[in-house]
């Protein structure tokens, strides 16, 4: 990432933060806590399900010879495994797609600010121009691709992972070990790649983990911030 990628990365963080805290101010926004019996045991059961889930990502991609670099056909032949594995792990204990952060009272709400997210990182980035001139076939193929990725694994790590994490260790605590999560979830497409890259690569999945984890803690929705994330995603792609 040159100086500018990065400095560009950081105002679209501030717009970002400036516009999730206005918007929830709503009291759209406001719902009782997702509360779970036995924090401890969730807790557990979430670590062991990403223990096993990054385990099962390096396995996919050494037994499969893919190259390290995140090709899209891999990441979602990945995600959507993964995505099975904890919606079986919600069918198996019983517990509603409201756990998993897609309840209906925070839909429409989420969805109203992942708009504005997606408004906001179009105006910092400069890029109304370019998609007005219209996209190619490629660049909407991508589009979708991008948001399907954002949707399936904001999904995992903030509908499934964080609530029971937070529940577990405290918000705040819950959040960091989230984001870190997220980070060691790229480890296996950088691995073989040159130390510098590697650490650049962690450390924005780090904070880009650190950002979503926090939008779906104020939003109580995974929709905000998957949508926010597969446009951004994309547009840094173009």
């Amino acid at each position: 990432m040159t100086w500018r990628e990065g400095l560009l990365f950081l105002i679209e963080v501030m717009g970002v933060v400036a516009v999730t805290l206005l918007l929830t101010l709503s009291p759209r926004f406001r719902h009782p806590p997702l509360v779970f019996r036995y924090p401890r045991r969730e807790g557990g059961i979430a670590s062991a399900l990403f223990g096993l889930t990054l385990a099962g990502t390096f396995l996919y991609l050494r037994t499969g010879g893919m190259a390290v670099s995140p090709l899209s056909a891999a990441q979602v032949n990945i995600m959507g495994m993964t995505l099975l594995l904890y919606l079986g792990a919600l069918v198996a204990r019983g517990q509603p797609l409201r756990s998993a952060g897609w309840g209906r009272a925070t839909l429409l709400p989420a969805l109203q600010l992942g708009l504005g997210l997606i408004f906001i990182t179009l105006f910092l980035r400069g890029q109304f121009m370019h998609l007005l001139k219209g996209i190619s076939h490629e660049q909407g193929q991508a589009l979708i691709m991008s948001l399907i990725l954002a949707v399936g694994e904001e999904s995992i790590f903030r509908g499934y992972l964080l609530p029971r994490w937070s529940a577990w260790l405290g918000s705040r605590t819950g959040l960091v070990v989230n984001g870190l999560a997220f980070a060691l979830w790229r480890l296996p497409w950088v691995l073989t790649a040159p130390i510098a890259t590697m650490i650049t690569t962690l450390g924005i999945a780090f904070a880009q983990g650190l950002l979503l984890g926090w939008i779906m803690q104020k939003s109580h929705h995974v929709l905000a911030g998957a949508l926010y994330r597969g446009f951004s995603d994309w547009l840094r792609a173009l």
